[in-house]
């Protein structure tokens, strides 16, 4: 992977393909930001030091902030944002494309 671990955003991501999404990225050595409304009560994922989970619908602004400000200040950059939701999610809420964030 280079000398600087990825870092990537899931939503939708405490079941079905979301799920599995967070678990390929986690098992590929990326950090990841996983979220859904109730990601932390699902049970789905633990946080690590490699994993933040983030509660929220990702449909509001305020969530899509709290989902990015994680992972720059866990992990000091976004390199991959994947929705499965609407593809884009967090860009769109908050106006920038994720290549402009932690470089």
């Amino acid at each position: 992977m280079g000398s600087k671990q990825k870092t990537v955003i899931v939503t939708g991501a405490s079941q079905g393909i979301g799920a599995g999404v967070v678990q390929a990225f986690f098992d590929r050595g990326y950090n990841v930001v996983a979220n859904s409304r109730k990601i932390t009560k699902s049970g789905a994922f633990t946080e690590s030091g490699q994993l933040a989970l983030v509660d929220g619908n990702i449909g509001e602004s305020a969530v899509a902030a709290k989902v990015v400000e994680t992972a720059i200040g866990k992990f000091g950059s976004i390199d991959v944002e994947r929705g499965f939701h609407q593809p884009g999610d967090v860009e769109n809420r908050l106006g920038y494309h994720v290549g402009q964030l932690g470089r």
